[in-house]
């Protein structure tokens, strides 16, 4: 691309990051004004737990599940995550049945919900300037702590957030990309999404997307530490939620020889609408011996305590099963958490929040349901109330008859 076209993409994102930060103060100034809460097409306002008619959709643009990233080698698949979106500590809950913000962080209250109280973004490095000049008005940080003698063979950056609530929709240069620092260095680098195009969905009542780029190089040069993603766009009012994940499919002779897949895409499941089935293809089972593999996934918009949606799974040999562990009931598969079981992919996050308002990164033990000679995993989501967005899953399957994790 010429230096001039460079130049003038890069004026127009930072325009837009600008009437980000102006929009943020003005929406803050208008919620003070507003007497009732927004409702909205997932769910409800302060006080009710009954979902409203399923909204109009006004424009979308759903991407089909595809592979990103696949291989066969001794090694991996892991991810980091965080949220940028909490609520705003400083006024009370639009639901006077909910706790407080900060104990609502903690996952207390009957549903602390995002849409139950005014929202903010986090920022963990407030001062600081963009690479463009700008501001950094949105931060968060997590640790990546690959075990040693680990290669990168692919890394790629996720992030999405509500990108409008009413007639209030964010243009599409303005949530195009994000800036991202990297252990060892001081300053931040400007991300842009690099698929074809973004996955959304706009109805009269609030849209939501997803954008991602690979990041492989960045990542296989810093290697382990603090990931900081930074000026992430989302309209910041009662409901508004957003986040971002890196996953890293990683080479290592320490770990068995393994299936590793990484899908994406951009689909959404509506309060009262059929269930949806995502199938991901060229997962690969070993013939004969025993099985063990994970399967973890990025959500957006899944409430803590607010039961009705569901996932189950089914390999193609294998039997249909409805997910759950011990920090998700069966009825709530989405309920805003990123947790990590495996103490070796655990990792350090700043903030650390139990409720995270709306942003699911986890991972799930998927090997009692997993079957020799399997293909495929068939994903089947339902939801009674809770809508959400799904962008993302990825998988390991040992091939050498191990149960080593």
């Amino acid at each position: 691309m010429p230096s001039s076209a460079v130049s003038r993409a890069a004026a127009a994102r930072l325009l837009a990051r600008r009437t980000a930060v102006a929009g943020a103060a003005l929406a803050a100034v208008a919620s003070q004004l507003l007497a009732t809460p927004i409702a909205d097409a997932r769910g409800s306002g302060s006080g009710s737990s009954n979902p409203r008619p399923r909204a109009e959709t006004i424009a979308e643009n759903p991407l089909p599940f595809t592979t990103r990233f696949q291989g066969d080698f001794h090694g991996s698949v892991t991810r980091i995550s965080n949220s940028l979106m909490t609520c705003d500590e400083t006024k009370p809950p639009l639901d006077p049945e909910q706790p407080p913000c900060e104990d609502a962080r903690k996952g207390l209250g009957s549903m602390p919900i995002n849409n139950k109280y005014e929202m903010k973004y986090v920022n963990i490095d407030p001062g600081s300037i963009g690479p463009l000049g700008d501001p950094i008005y949105s931060a968060s940080s997590a640790d990546l702590g690959l075990i040693d003698g680990s290669k990168v063979k692919y890394a790629r950056l996720y992030w999405g957030g509500t990108r409008g609530i009413g007639e209030t929709v964010l243009p599409e240069n303005q949530i195009d990309e994000v800036y991202l620092k990297v252990p060892g260095e001081k300053q931040y680098r400007d991300i842009a999404n690099d698929q074809p195009s973004i996955g959304y969905i706009t109805t009269d009542v609030e849209s939501s997307y997803q954008a991602s780029a690979d990041i492989t190089d960045l990542v296989r040069n810093a290697g382990n530490g603090t990931y900081t993603v930074a000026d992430m766009d989302s309209v910041v009012k009662p409901h508004s939620w957003g986040g971002w994940t890196i996953v890293v499919a990683y080479e290592n002779d320490c770990k068995p020889m393994r299936h590793i897949h990484l899908w994406d895409g951009f689909q959404v499941e509506l309060p009262d609408s059929p269930t949806r089935q995502i199938k991901l293809t060229g997962l690969q089972t070993p013939q004969s011996g025993q099985l063990h593999g994970k399967l973890g996934w990025v959500v957006y918009d899944g409430d803590l305590k607010w039961t009705g949606d569901t996932l189950s799974v089914k390999s193609t040999n294998g039997p249909e099963t409805l997910f759950s562990d011990i920090n998700h009931p069966p009825n709530d598969a989405f309920n805003s958490t990123i947790e990590e079981l495996t103490p070796e992919d655990q990792f350090a996050r700043n903030p650390y929040n139990r409720n995270n308002f709306g942003y699911d990164s986890n991972r799930w033990d998927i090997s009692p349901y997993l079957r020799n000679g399997d293909t495929d995993l068939t994903a089947t989501f339902n939801t009674q109330k809770d809508g959400y967005d799904i962008g993302v899953f990825y998988a390991y399957v040992n091939l050498d008859g191990s149960t080593d994790a």
